[in-house]
């Protein structure tokens, strides 16, 4: 059985892949992890720091529009938008049998051999960003957030080699290949809100409420952290898989974590606080102070002054048209009478 985790991020985040790939062999040592760069690689900066890994320039995916797409994709946008390439790739052409993916800014604290017997009986497994009602209190995030964003977190996806899996790939390529553009006002965010439909076009689709899997910023009201001589759960009873530092400040205090995560506030919970204190610690070991501030070679274009291939009219346009010819009716019956 081979298998592989991967990750996808430019050069400032290369340190943060580290962190993600140092986590992976101290917990699953039995798993390849793969850095696909979606970047150039620089002259300066000393990639031999990641030979524990498979470190891939973008050119191995052999994506045929990939210079469209980087000419009209910002940073996310683009680093989004190759990921069903990467899925591709590591299942077609390196033929591996588990494939993961993780975001850079994820750390592993347990083995992954839950997912693995979750795979047994299905082929692709997915991560909601909550389980469980959020207050109903004006602070976020909440729910509408995550009917605008997405309703799983693609941080994370597994899949296992198979025809669903397969489908789902080639369907998602299609897409982000075109509209992988971060406009939630048009019902298009990146690669992870098409995924809303992957568990009704898809068949052995798992969607897992396992809390120890994908914690995070935004679902904190749900996941209490803990460490019990040296080891991480959530709530007392699931162990922390792994956690998500989205957004992650490396100047962050003992206050809220940011404005978009109004209900995390690390001066009222010092467990929470020692593992975002452990975690900025693992990113300096690793250089994030140098890596954070290498320049991206792609462009980075206003893609809100380009529309994006087959988007409908904006609701505010429709809406004006739709009032001019009440309007315009009405004044007719007022000019005849």
């Amino acid at each position: 059985m081979k298998k592989v985790i991967f990750t996808i991020c430019s050069n400032n985040y290369l340190a943060k892949a580290k962190t993600l790939g140092d986590s992976i062999l101290a917990y699953n040592p039995d798993y390849e992890f793969f850095i696909f760069l979606c970047d150039s690689k620089l002259s300066d900066v000393d990639y031999g720091r990641f030979m524990n890994f498979s470190l891939n320039e973008i050119s191995v995916l052999n994506i045929e529009k990939f210079k469209d797409m980087s000419e009209r994709y910002n940073i996310i946008e683009l680093n989004t938008s190759i990921k069903p390439f990467c899925f591709n790739y590591l299942l077609n052409v390196l033929n591996f049998d588990f494939v993961f993916y993780l975001d850079p800014d994820i750390c592993l604290f347990d083995n992954l051999s839950y997912i693995e017997e979750k795979l047994e009986d299905n082929d692709i497994i997915l991560t909601p960003h909550i389980c469980t009602p959020i207050p109903f209190d004006g602070l976020r995030a909440n729910e509408n957030d995550f009917a605008q964003y997405g309703l799983y977190n693609l941080g994370f996806l597994a899949v296992k080699k198979s025809h669903a899996a397969q489908e789902l790939v080639d369907w998602w390529m299609e897409r982000l290949e075109v509209n992988c553009y971060i406009r939630p006002q048009e019902g298009i965010f990146v690669d992870q809100l098409p995924i809303n439909l992957a568990p009704i076009f898809f068949d052995n689709v798992y969607i897992t409420k396992h809390l120890g899997l994908n914690a995070a910023p935004w679902n904190l009201h749900e996941r209490n952290i803990y460490n019990t001589n040296g080891t991480w759960t959530v709530n007392n009873e699931f162990p922390l898989i792994f956690f998500h530092f989205s957004n992650f400040n490396i100047n962050f205090s003992q206050g809220n974590l940011s404005t978009a995560y109004q209900r995390v506030n690390l001066k009222r919970n010092d467990e929470l606080y020692a593992l975002y204190e452990w975690y900025r610690n693992k990113l300096l070991e690793n250089d994030h102070t140098y890596f954070s501030q290498l320049a991206y070679h792609y462009n980075t274009p206003n893609t809100q002054a380009k529309p994006s291939p087959k988007t409908p009219a904006k609701p505010k346009t429709r809406f004006k048209s739709f009032i001019k010819r009440i309007l315009s009716v009405f004044h007719k019956k007022k000019s005849s009478q």
